[in-house]
């Protein structure tokens, strides 16, 4: 897949394509594990944007940071804040239980999958692994944005403009056609992320600095269509598009996030389906957009044709 402004873009140098990445998505890696498992601090936007824009100021490019960043994470946030409030209308919870057997042929995955693997009372290390890759559907593509921005900012833009569109979009639906997830809707499955989120949270006791993320009230109704499921798979279609076959890692990823959000009781197969059928709709949408964009932007570009008329005598 190549963008629809490939021809227009020079072409960017070999080892800044690889070594960039490599070195900024390292750093982010490590320092947010660091946070995570020796600080116990859980993963924010703020904090995620202070690690960003030190990066930044060692690339001398910190002005620019700023300006391409913070209207991006506001409007972020403002998202997150409307979907916590879309639960607060009083309209009518749906279960999709029968359209997850429908699709399951007669099974509830979540329920099987923990039937199989859970053990109540003790927290395994895959039980560790899908609530990392449960709570950091959001850190990913924030990650991934960072690397687009080293790279070539022109793709950054363009996934931000994705990945706002596609978060409202999603909000409206949310608001129009709650649904439950598996861990209320169906007796039995269990919400493991109540077990093994204590491993993530701030220390008990420990005075730690608020950010603007904590006090965001989540909705417990928000599951269909998954974002957890839709945002990996967004940012996986910009960094094929970008990088070819070398972001297939990507795709790994979003794999992982989709298994982990069945098994942890979060989503089911059919929010995952929706989830990917939004994350479609924003990547080819955004690519119509820049093309309508640009041919517009070429028809005003274009110098008018001056006519004269003769006058007859």
């Amino acid at each position: 897949m190549q963008p629809a402004d490939a021809q227009q873009r020079p072409p960017v140098a070999r080892r800044r394509t690889w070594l960039l990445p490599s070195l900024a998505g390292g750093y982010l890696a490590v320092v947010t594990l660091f946070m995570v498992f020796v600080l116990h601090l859980s993963v924010s936007p703020e904090r995620l944007l202070i690690l960003m824009l030190i990066a930044a100021l060692v690339l001398g490019r910190a002005k620019l940071f700023l300006a391409d960043w913070i209207p991006f994470l506001v409007l972020f946030l403002s998202y997150e804040y409307l979907r916590g409030l879309g639960g607060e209308f009083g309209m009518t919870i749906h279960d999709v239980t029968a359209l997850e057997r429908w699709v399951s042929f007669g099974l509830v995955p979540s329920l099987a999958l923990q039937q199989a693997f859970y053990h109540a009372g003790q927290v395994s290390w895959y039980d560790i692994a899908a609530t990392m890759f449960y709570f950091l559907h959001f850190a990913f593509p924030l990650g991934l944005g960072y690397l687009f921005w080293i790279v070539d900012r022109r793709t950054f833009l363009r996934f931000s403009r994705a990945l706002i569109a596609m978060s409202f979009a999603a909000f409206v639906f949310y608001l129009l056609l709650p649904v439950a997830p598996p861990w209320k809707a169906v007796p039995g499955i269990v919400k493991i992320i109540d077990h093994t989120l204590p491993s993530f949270t701030d220390l008990p006791g420990i005075p730690v600095p608020a950010t603007v993320y904590h006090w965001l009230t989540p909705n417990q109704y928000a599951a269909m269509p998954s974002l957890h499921a839709a945002f990996p798979l967004l940012g996986a279609l910009f960094a094929l598009r970008l990088w070819g076959r070398r972001a297939w890692p990507t795709l790994v990823y979003t794999a992982g996030v989709w298994l982990s959000i069945v098994y942890l009781g979060e989503h089911y197969i059919v929010d995952i389906v929706g989830g990917a059928v939004f994350a479609g709709a924003a990547f080819f949408g955004e690519d119509w957009f820049t093309q309508w964009w640009q041919r517009r932007q070429a028809r005003r570009g274009q110098p008018k044709l001056v006519t004269t008329s003769r006058s007859s005598s």
